[in-house]
Formats: C-alpha cells, sequence, structure tokens
C-alpha cells in the first residue's frame, strides 16, 4: 500500500464516520448558530466537540483530499527539475522529493492504524 492509498482510505472512513455522526445526532455543532458552534462561555470539552463536529470533520477531510492531490503535483515538478538538470542526484542521495514528504507527514495522524507502515515515519 502507498502512503497515498492509506491517505485516501482514512480520509473516507472519516468522512463516513462524519456522516454517521451527523445523522445520529441530529447536530452539526453549530446548533447555537456560530460558525464553530462556540458560545463562548462553554467548557472545554463543549468546545472540543463542537470544533470537532461532522460538518468540520468533513471540511477537513476535502482539504486533506486536496493536499495529497497537491503533494503529487508537487512530486511532479521535483521530477521535471531534476530531468531538466539531467541527473539523477535525488535517487542517490535518499532525499525524498516533497510531494512524498507531505504524504508522510499527513499519515503520521493515522500511525496508531494496522495499516500504518513504519517506514513512512519522517
Amino acid at each position: 500500500m502507498t502512503p497515498t492509498e492509506f491517505l485516501l482510505s482514512r480520509i473516507a472512513e472519516d468522512e463516513l464516520t462524519a456522516r454517521a455522526a451527523g445523522q445520529a445526532g441530529g447536530t452539526d455543532g453549530r446548533e447555537n448558530g456560530s460558525e464553530d458552534g462556540s458560545t463562548g462561555g462553554e467548557a472545554a470539552p463543549d468546545r472540543h466537540r463542537a470544533r470537532w463536529s461532522p460538518t468540520r470533520v468533513l471540511a477537513e477531510c476535502g482539504a486533506k483530499r486536496r493536499i495529497v492531490e497537491l503533494a503529487h503535483e508537487a512530486t511532479g515538478y521535483d521530477m521535471t527539475v531534476d530531468l531538466e538538470r539531467a541527473s539523477s542526484a535525488r535517487a542517490q542521495s535518499g532525499v525524498s522529493f516533497v510531494g512524498d514528504r507531505i504524504l508522510k507527514e499527513l499519515a503520521t495522524t493515522y500511525a496508531d492504524h494496522p495499516d500504518y507502515d513504519e517506514a513512512w515515519r519522517p
């Protein structure tokens, strides 16, 4: 499994969980009309729940998907630069492409998942 496949699977799981929570709970954390679900005087656990509302989690999943796409684009740019320089020094240096490093960083948020590969750890 590649870091991309791993991340897209975890993002899909997060989306399913958020949608199920939104349907089961009947709330998206904004019941008081505020954008983040906070009232200003609520307890920390309530603020935490509001910040991780299904609506916010789904928005974060969308952002993560776009970051995965941008990481591929960054790697493509790196490869183009290497080809233009007619060098393969990067492959021999052990320095990863920028996009690959981005994917590995994103994957660390799921390091407790059984499919996480420790070789991805930055």
